[in-house]
């Protein structure tokens, strides 16, 4: 399964990107070039703001000023003392060389450093003011009569953790949101896919329960019109069958009488032909009716050994004289109805000894699968009917000449058994020459 064929997937991925694109804008909102509010670079304070703070903190007793520094250090920016000027580390750039001036200007009498790294991606994307410079603060020095004072662009300990608690608030809660919104749609399209399994279902087994009435009223509708549908085609199905009983027994009474008349036909040339003729229709008639049978899908399937079946045909073919061959040494167990496949075999093998001279049957064993392959040493399949074949009245000669063929119906019924118990049939030329028919069955 792939993420383009579920659809409750395909929306839950939906969900998850649009959450995921929405923090990353938010993201990029907050670090494009920008100065937000002209008068605070950076969310550093106001210079009238660090004036004042540096005003007090200078004319507080030494004892003091650690308490009341750490009273001003709750906000956007980091408020710390130090004993000494700081130096600057970094070349000052175009923007931070601005800002410092704009600060000297406001605490004229009072030394001020700005100091700052360029970001690592500043190349890229310039090293204008940001909102949220994280990876490169900023920081300003104001000197005070015993040490300096010195603000930092990053957010304060007490303000990390506010902001650290709320992300995770609302990652958690933006999850538990995902995670509801995922248990919505999938319960939203089960009966999407239940509706779907329903149609294949169907399409296997004319039989198959009733879809339930469950979900979305739409979904609902729909799960009542497909019953609908497929009760109307069962009660099609169902006619056609019955119509082709009453025909197939009448048709059978009046064969009776011809062939009872036949027999004083006094030419026994002529008497031999219209006998053929007759058991010719006879066996068309049943065939079609077979192929057209609900009850031919009634019969369950069982374990059985194809090995013994393909072993047991082809002996009692060679009891009759017919040039049959078997290869299966080994057992190949798979699930199948026995008599369907003895009618498979029967089919195959009369093709085959029809066409050619010889027919070989074997068995193949693949990965989890077991092949009934039935070869002949015939003329082959021209390429243009070889992929028609098994479609009901499709023969491998092309003419209608019936002592070169039957009517078409033998590998229709073999495709119609072998769908019945779940196996794949294929058909191909073999490069020596003659018709290769693979019949895969999973194995039991």
């Amino acid at each position: 399964m792939t993420i383009g064929s579920n659809l409750s997937l395909r929306i839950t991925l939906i969900l998850l990107f649009g959450f995921v694109a929405l923090n990353l804008m938010v993201v990029a909102l907050t670090t494009l070039p920008s100065r937000g509010d002209a008068l605070r670079p950076y969310n550093l304070p106001l210079p009238g703001q660090a004036a004042v703070i540096a005003e007090a903190i200078d004319r507080a007793p030494p004892e003091a000023r650690a308490g009341l520094a750490d009273t001003f250090n709750g906000g956007l920016y980091t408020v710390r003392l130090e004993p000494v000027m700081p130096v600057p580390v970094a070349p000052a750039t175009t923007d931070l060389a601005e800002l410092q001036a704009y600060y000297a200007h406001a605490l004229p009498g009072r030394p001020v450093v700005v100091d700052g790294r360029r970001p690592l991606i500043g190349r890229l994307i310039g090293s204008q003011p940001r909102p949220a410079r994280f990876f490169a603060p900023v920081t300003v020095a104001i000197g005070l009569r015993q040490g300096a004072i010195l603000f930092t662009s990053t957010p304060s300990a007490a303000m990390r953790a506010y902001l650290r608690s709320r992300s995770m608030l609302g990652a958690i809660g933006g999850l538990v949101v995902l995670l509801v919104l995922a248990l919505a749609v999938r319960q939203t399209t089960r009966p999407i896919a239940e509706l779907s399994t329903g149609v294949r279902r169907f399409g296997a087994d004319l039989d198959a329960p009733d879809l339930p009435l469950v979900g979305p009223r739409e979904i609902r509708e729909l799960a009542g019109s497909f019953n609908d549908m497929k009760a109307r085609i069962r009660g099609l199905m169902q006619e056609r069958t019955r119509v082709l009983a009453a025909i197939a027994h009448d048709m059978r009474t009046y064969l009776t009488r011809l062939r009872l008349r036949a027999e004083y036909i006094d030419d026994p040339e002529q008497r031999a032909r219209a006998a053929r003729d007759l058991d010719e229709m006879a066996a068309l008639l049943n065939d079609t009716l077979f192929l057209a049978e609900d009850e031919a899908r009634a019969p369950s399937a069982t374990r059985i050994d194809l090995a013994e079946v393909v072993t047991g045909m082809a002996a009692l073919r060679r009891e009759l004289g017919e040039a049959v061959t078997a290869e299966a040494s080994s057992a190949a167990r798979v699930m199948a109805n026995p008599m369907g496949v003895r009618r498979i075999l029967d089919n195959l093998v009369d093709n085959g000894l029809r066409h050619g001279s010889a027919v070989r049957i074997g068995i193949d064993h693949a990965e989890g699968a077991i092949e009934l392959v039935v070869e002949d040493d015939g003329p082959g399949v021209a390429p243009d009917i070889l992929a028609r074949l098994g479609e009901p009245f499709t023969r491998g000669d092309s003419s209608r000449n019936r002592e070169t063929g039957g009517a078409g119906l033998g590998l229709a019924i073999v495709r119609a058994l072998a769908a019945r118990d779940g196996a794949e049939v294929r058909f191909a030329n073999r490069a020596e020459g003659g018709l290769r028919v693979t019949i895969r069955y999973a194995a039991a």
